[in-house]
């Protein structure tokens, strides 16, 4: 199956349980796509947080690049290089079986 896990919360714990769950089905051979959207960017930027470490270990997953609905540009280049901005950009929800958000 296909998933899009879109991740929008500021709690730290919301998202670290969203990007659990994802290398979960990941490593049940589903593909999925991290979306990160909304407030979720707090989090994300702040080095001590678990996404922040988690994020960057979506390649031993065989995952994609995340997507941001923000400016990737304001994270440091360990981030940059595992977020693809799509900031206005139309996502094709068909191409996914289930979309979850957290």
């Amino acid at each position: 199956m296909r998933f899009l896990i879109n991740i929008k919360s500021d709690s730290e714990l919301i998202t670290y349980e969203a990007i659990a769950l994802g290398f979960t089905l990941a490593s049940f051979d589903h593909e999925v796509q991290f979306y990160f959207t909304d407030k979720s960017s707090i989090v994300l930027a702040d080095s001590e947080s678990r996404l922040y470490g988690m994020v960057q270990s979506l390649e031993l997953y065989d995952l994609p690049k995340a997507w941001a609905a923000f400016d990737v540009n304001q994270f440091n280049d360990a981030i940059k290089d595992v977020l693809t901005q799509t900031e206005g950009a139309q996502i094709d929800l068909s191409l996914f079986d289930n979309v979850l958000e957290f």
